[in-house]
């Protein structure tokens, strides 16, 4: 039973890992730590040498030109034609064309003759430009142009010609994505393409791009991506299961073939529009030996992503980041080994919280869980930098769900201890005033019964007035339990009072009386030293009135201030009541014991000179209890 606690603990921690990991809230917090680490990693990112990618933009002010999307093939064809030659070391298209180009001359008349049954004829036109579509098939077989195709997974497959000047040669990389269909070009540009790479990436589950993979499978070959495809045109790629290599540039990927995007918002590779590479407004130096990709960032053409920053980025310069990534060295990937890892190391450290807890080192708890977490923090970063994700969300999530319980039992634990010590204080202070008093009484030849009998008549009067709302105003919350605890003080002046008075059997003199009436000042002195450090202790405000005034009078004739009427604190009118109630029934080395009928009477007909009238009225009310309450306590 000693560890039922311990061994308790540890089974919520290990429930509670397995209901955070299947609820796929730790990949969302994942997801949004990674995007805090590529906000804070920008800067570093855009200190990256110049790139060696360049996008040649059919932006908006190319269709503000050129007229609305698609443009005629001839006017590709020749965009292509001026970007060759500037001698570029790749051509990418980013652009799919599955259909046949409408504005051709040959389209057209095949258009009347299928619809109309009209053999239409341009005359005056140069035959070499009439079929757009085998113009630009030529400058794409001429130029080496990669071309991109979209890969899905309907049953409905187009067949597709794929050319494998290097596909054949990639391997076999893992990936788990397999593709049934793919959407490509039409034969004649496809057949004209060097190489071909999809364009297709999924964000994940809240909408966000933030990987992409390598590979797709199709059939019997592996596809790459539109990016690497275009690499891979340059040079031999190189891929052992999660290694691949391309131009002395080695990066690795997930099991999944999956790369993470290292997107900033300062672009390092140059842009330039289409419309100025048709009317030859470039520098051919912009594109010599670069890798160049052609695609659209006009509203409505593209296909368009939300980054981890919260903008919105074209398919275009998502690939152009890729292939930026992979030239820099500076691509990055997530090991699912890593989220095992930090699911592991989530259990070892929260035992460790569990255990300081359970030993009431709180603070030692809190220190730990701040400074793991923010260590793992920093882990986590520099492992980012050097290209890695470690999953941190699937440490720090639901390791800090279980500090939220640890701390929830701390608070818990705490109060629960603090209430029982102040229980325990409070019984050792209630056993000492108790003792304290008893000293006075015993002195006075009397037993501790009369502590004990006023006690509970002062409970039940301050219970009573509390209910009835009556004197509400001189309630605080803690008045009647304050009352009961301070009662027995009242008396504790007659400590400095001589044996020769306190146990005179006979009647005072004038003089002893005088001095018996000290008894209210001593105790007041007495309360009011240890007042001194105490000054705002409720407590002690009124045990001081009721020692220092429970003597005084409704009409003003009691001692020791002479105070009549509200001037007497409501604690102090209370305590001259029961006090005199209790030594009429009570027998005295002075006296006998008065009856209770006598004792009740003497209590009623001092109401309005001896004692506060509303309290006179309230004992008629509830004096069988006072009765009652004497009879238990002799």
């Amino acid at each position: 039973m000693k560890y039922l606690n311990l061994i308790v603990g540890t089974l919520f921690i290990a429930i509670l890992s397995l209901l955070v990991y299947k609820s796929g809230i730790s990949e969302y917090v994942d997801y949004k730590i990674y995007d805090l680490y590529t906000y804070a990693n920008k800067n570093y990112s855009d200190k990256k040498p110049k790139s060696s990618i360049v996008v040649i933009d059919i932006d908006e002010k190319s269709l503000k030109h050129l007229g609305q999307w698609p443009w005629s093939r001839l006017l590709l064809a020749k965009m292509i034609g001026n970007i060759a030659k500037a001698r570029p070391a790749n051509i990418g298209m980013d652009i799919i064309f599955p259909e046949y180009d409408k504005t051709s001359i040959v389209q057209i008349e095949k258009f009347f003759k299928r619809y109309f049954s009209k053999n239409i004829v341009f005359s005056g036109i140069d035959k070499s430009i009439a079929d757009s579509d085998k113009i630009f098939a030529d400058s794409i077989k001429s130029t080496n142009v990669t071309m991109s195709v979209y890969m899905m997974n309907d049953n409905m497959d187009k067949k597709c010609f794929i050319p494998k000047k290097n596909l054949d040669k990639i391997g076999n990389p893992n990936t788990s994505y397999i593709s049934k269909s793919m959407l490509c070009n039409i034969d004649i540009l496809q057949k004209s393409a060097s190489d071909i790479g999809f364009i297709n990436v999924d964000v994940d589950k809240d909408g966000i791009l933030r990987r992409v993979p390598m590979f797709i499978r199709y059939k019997n070959l592996y596809i790459p991506s539109f990016a690497l495809s275009n690499l891979i045109d340059i040079d031999k790629v190189i891929v052992q299961k999660n290694t691949i290599t391309i131009l002395d540039h080695t990066f690795k990927t997930d099991n999944n073939s999956d790369i993470l995007i290292n997107f900033t918002t300062k672009k390092r590779y140059t842009t330039i529009s289409a419309v100025d590479i048709l009317y030859g407004n470039f520098d051919k130096k912009q594109l010599s030996g670069k890798i160049v990709l052609i695609g659209t960032s006009a509203i409505g053409l593209h296909d368009h992503y939300v980054i981890s920053e919260g903008k919105s980025v074209p398919g275009i310069f998502i690939q152009a980041s890729i292939a930026d990534s992979i030239l820099n060295n500076s691509t990055r990937y997530q090991p699912q080994l890593y989220k095992k890892i930090d699911i592991f190391l989530y259990f070892v450290f929260s035992i460790v919280l569990l255990v300081l807890a359970y030993r009431k080192y709180f603070i030692k708890a809190f220190i730990f869980f701040l400074s793991t977490s923010i260590l793992y923090m920093l882990l986590g970063y520099i492992y980012l930098i050097n290209g890695i994700y470690i999953s941190v969300g699937y440490f720090l999530f639901p390791y800090s769900v279980f500090f939220v319980f640890i701390t929830i039992y701390s608070i818990f634990s705490y109060y629960k201890d603090k209430k029982r010590f102040m229980e325990e204080l409070s019984k050792a202070h209630s056993d000492t005033i108790d003792s304290m008093s008893l000293v006075a009484e015993t002195r006075d030849a009397e037993t501790g019964a009369h502590i004990l009998r006023t006690k509970e008549y002062m409970k039940y009067l301050a219970e009573y007035l509390f209910e009835h709302d009556l004197y509400r105003k001189d309630f605080t919350p803690n008045f009647r339990k304050l009352v009961y605890r301070a009662t027995p003080l009242h008396d504790i002046g007659k400590v400095g009072i001589p044996d020769s008075i306190l146990k005179k059997t006979g009647s005072l003199t004038k003089d002893e009386y005088e001095i018996m009436k000290e008894h209210a000042v001593i105790g007041k002195q007495i309360i009011e030293n240890a007042m001194r450090n105490n000054k705002e202790n409720q407590f002690l405000k009124i045990a001081y009135n009721i020692a220092y005034y429970h003597h005084e009078k409704w009409d003003g004739s009691g001692y020791p201030c002479g105070l009549k009427k509200e001037q007497i604190p409501l604690e102090a009118r209370m305590m001259a009541l029961v006090d005199v109630y209790d030594a009429l029934i009570s027998r005295r080395c002075y006296k006998l014991a008065f009856s209770y009928e006598e004792s009740e009477k003497i209590i009623i007909d001092g109401g309005g000179t001896h004692f506060d009238p509303v309290l006179v009225g309230v004992f008629i009310e509830i004096k069988d209890k006072f009765k009652e309450i004497a009879e238990k306590i002799k």
